[in-house]
């Protein structure tokens, strides 16, 4: 019989702490909503999983490496089957140094700590539970923010109505998954769902868990103040909330809109999904490695001349700087997790970074299973974006070098790869096919 727990607990730093996510420090000066970390433990048989979501930009290997430790030492799960993933808000958690040199070290062994011990809580209120599975839809939330100009260039988020817009330069991923997860008297223990849109809807120097924060309220609204809702973001490296056919609309709360489009469909979702008492788990994972990206004599030229015209400020002057100090930096080997999953009929496939559209849809279609959850930002292997091969001949933001984004090309599509077969080796382990 499969069984189940799920819990939440605060991690919202001080005030005055760094918020990551943009190219010009920021510091913390309020709360518009408490970040979480939030955990669900399953069990079905001798299989143990653990999923584990935190409010922040994403999780540095270090700590993601000593969430699973603690999870082992107190429920005795092998890291094998604990996924650590971030919801990505740009509003979140100091989990990286300050661009002012500011560092967080306690609140990051705070935080690591807090996931562990939702996990290891959510372990420890496990009871017989009943799990149901589906995909649902949810448009016109999500845009590509990577276009093609009509004067042959591609630029990220070109502007609201931008006459010289010729069209978009990839797809998106509308498609919602929904694991609902009931006590056997029917009542909500949680609802873990995945999407693909950038959580960077809120702005501003307070903290927020922006679209997903509003998700929960409403889920617990509509299932009990005891329902967990623990998100997982999609394959959005290149997917975000705006919509370049409009006018922007600066009095609209978009994390509200959001979070409850997403909420009706969760609903929906899991009203029509049938929830069984038995369902088979098990998780696999395997590490490929990817030699880092280092500054090349162009770009170093390029950045100098940058550097050298105090005209130029913003964004390009702070990518002109990134290269600089990634020219001062060695190379290496970097050794990316990737993690594959299974709940019964649903797949979870777990992909380090930011990882483009183009490429969790690629999982997708590879996958055997009729539904498969692409999750990203997981176990903290890589943190910057995941571009596919073609992107980086086209430019555009996402491509771009920075210190803490040294992804190297074509190292997407051995992710979808290494994802792929991951997915087809656990589909063979099914104990239903093996004679």
């Amino acid at each position: 019989m499969l069984q189940c727990g799920m819990a939440e607990l605060d991690i919202t730093p001080p005030l005055g702490s760094s918020i990551p996510g943009y190219t010009e420090e920021r510091k913390s000066d309020g709360i518009r909503g408490p970040l979480y970390a939030k955990a669900a433990v399953i069990e079905s048989g001798d299989t143990v999983l653990a999923l584990i979501a935190i409010d922040a930009l994403f999780v540095p290997e270090r700590e993601a490496s000593r969430i699973r430790e603690r999870v082992l030492a107190f429920t005795g799960i092998p890291e094998v089957c604990t996924a650590v993933f971030a919801t990505h808000t740009h509003t979140g958690a100091p989990v990286r140094t300050g661009l002012d040199g500011s560092r967080h070290d306690d609140y990051l062994a705070y935080m690591a700590d807090r996931a562990a011990d939702a996990a290891i809580i959510a372990f420890n209120d496990r009871e017989p539970a009943r799990f149901g599975w589906g995909t649902g839809h949810v448009q016109e939330v999500s845009f590509q923010r990577r276009y093609w100009i009509k004067d042959g260039t591609l630029r990220t988020n070109p502007g609201a109505m931008n006459p010289n817009i010729d069209r978009p330069a990839g797809p998106i991923d509308p498609e919602l998954t929904v694991l609902r997860i009931d006590r056997l008297d029917g009542s909500a223990i949680g609802v873990v769902s995945c999407f693909a849109c950038h959580t960077d809807t809120v702005g501003g120097e307070a903290y927020s868990g922006d679209y997903p924060a509003h998700l929960s309220a409403e889920l617990k609204g509509a299932l009990g103040e005891q329902t967990v809702s623990l998100f997982l973001l999609g394959a959005c490296g290149d997917i975000n909330h705006i919509d370049t056919s409009r006018p922007k609309m600066t009095d609209r709360n978009i994390a509200r809109d959001i979070g409850s489009r997403l909420a009706g469909e969760v609903l929906r979702v899991r009203a029509e999904t049938t929830a069984v008492a038995e369902a088979e788990a098990d998780a696999l994972n395997d590490f490929i490695a990817m030699e880092l990206r280092t500054a090349g004599p162009e770009e170093i030229e390029r950045a100098r001349s940058v550097l050298a015209d105090s005209r130029i400020t913003g964004a390009e002057r702070f990518f002109a700087e990134q290269v600089m100090k990634v020219a001062e930096l060695p190379g290496g080997t970097a050794h990316l997790e990737v993690q594959a999953m299974r709940i019964g009929g649903l797949a979870l496939s777990c992909l380090p970074g930011e990882i483009f559209v183009e490429l969790g849809l690629a999982v997708k279609r590879d996958s055997p299973y009729a539904h498969t959850l692409v999750g990203t930002l997981c176990n903290g292997s890589i943190y910057g974006y995941v571009c596919t091969r073609a992107a980086y001949d086209q430019g555009g933001y996402e491509p771009r070098l920075k210190v803490f984004s040294r992804i190297s090309p074509g190292t997407g599509e051995r992710l979808v790869e290494c994802a792929s077969t991951l997915l087809r080796r656990l589909n063979e382990r099914r104990p239903s096919l093996q004679p």
